[in-house]
Order: structure tokens, then C-alpha cells, then sequence
């Protein structure tokens, strides 16, 4: 009987962590306007700050990673997130939290553009807020770049994707690919070295 009630106590741990999850990222969803990179300033407040499931040092790895993938960086982040607190479930849990407020805001919005699209309120608006997200993006990438870009060694690969990306118009699947590789020989080297 008393393996039972633990077993019940686990259980019950384990979906409220799980419903945490869903929860906590259905509020998150609403925030990526701009795309999935404008939402990271909000994930790191959830995850580090508040629920303190992973440490500030954790954030541009959880990014790198959701960013490798194919597919929506806010999605993968969710569920990578989700999969490091509580494996398969956890990662179903918080992407279902990031799909749903997603996807009724989508519906809702195409339905009001498609049928008031032609009032200059509705333009004038749209107008409006594509410099915010603009910002958004921006505030984004400062933050992750202040704890990502560190050394001289990752200020230099900074500097060599931004050229190749910019100049190049080069794939950002061979710049990842490339700054994988890259990083993996110079701290095998700078190991060797030591």
C-alpha cells in the first residue's frame, strides 16, 4: 500500500510539472511576434529566473541547439526545454503549450485581416509593427550575443558568419555547421595544448 501512494506521489509530480510546462509556454506564445528569436528574452526570464530549471549559462546552448534544427526556433525551444525537464512527455507538453495560443491568435488575426484588410487603420497599423518587431529582434540578439560572444576566439567567428551571411548571402545551415566544427577543433587544440 505505502509503494503504491509514492508511486501515485510521483505520478502526480510528474503531470504538475508537466501541466507547469504547458502553461508556462502557452504564456509565452503569444509574446513571439517577430519570430521566434524576439520570444528569448522571455524564455530566459521563465526558465532561469522564475522556474529556475536551467542556469543563465544554459541559454545561448538551449538556443544553438533550437536553432540547429529545422523548423520554428520557438518550437524548438519548447521542446528541448521541455524534454531536459521531464524527457518525452515534457517536450509534448510544452510544445503544445507554444502550438495552441499560436495557432487560435493565427486563425483569429488571418480572419480580421482578411475581412477588414482594406481600412486604412488596419495598414497604418501594420506599419507600425514592423519596426517594433525590428527591435525586438534586436533587443534579442544583444542579449544572447553578451553571453555568447565572450572571447576573442567566438568575437572572431561572430565576425566571420555576419560577413559570409551578409556579403555571401551563405546558407545559415553551412554556418552553423561551419561554427560547430570550427569550435569543436580549436578547443580540441586549445586542450591539447594545455
Amino acid at each position: 500500500m505505502l509503494l503504491q501512494a509514492k508511486r501515485a506521489d510521483l505520478f502526480d509530480n510528474y503531470l504538475s510539472v508537466l501541466f507547469d510546462l504547458f502553461l508556462t509556454f502557452m504564456k509565452i506564445s503569444p509574446l513571439t511576434f517577430g519570430g521566434g528569436i524576439a520570444i528569448i528574452p522571455h524564455i530566459e526570464s521563465e526558465i532561469v529566473s522564475k522556474k529556475k530549471w536551467f542556469s543563465k549559462e544554459d541559454v545561448p546552448e538551449v538556443i544553438a541547439i533550437a536553432q540547429s534544427a529545422p523548423g520554428s526556433i520557438a518550437i524548438n525551444s519548447a521542446i528541448y526545454i521541455g524534454y531536459m525537464v521531464r524527457g518525452l512527455g515534457g517536450a509534448l507538453a510544452a510544445m503544445a503549450g507554444m502550438l495552441v495560443p499560436s495557432a487560435l491568435i493565427i486563425f483569429g488575426l488571418t480572419y480580421l485581416f482578411l475581412t477588414y484588410q482594406d481600412l486604412s487603420f488596419i495598414q497604418n497599423a501594420f506599419k507600425g509593427i514592423r519596426p517594433a518587431i525590428i527591435g525586438l529582434i534586436l533587443f534579442a540578439s544583444f542579449k544572447i550575443g553578451k553571453s555568447a560572444v565572450n572571447d576573442r576566439f567566438t568575437l572572431f567567428l561572430f565576425i566571420i558568419a555576419a560577413v559570409l551571411l551578409f556579403c555571401f548571402h551563405l546558407s545559415p545551415v553551412f554556418l552553423i555547421i561551419g561554427g560547430a566544427i570550427t569550435g569543436w577543433f580549436y578547443h580540441a587544440w586549445v586542450r591539447k595544448g594545455s
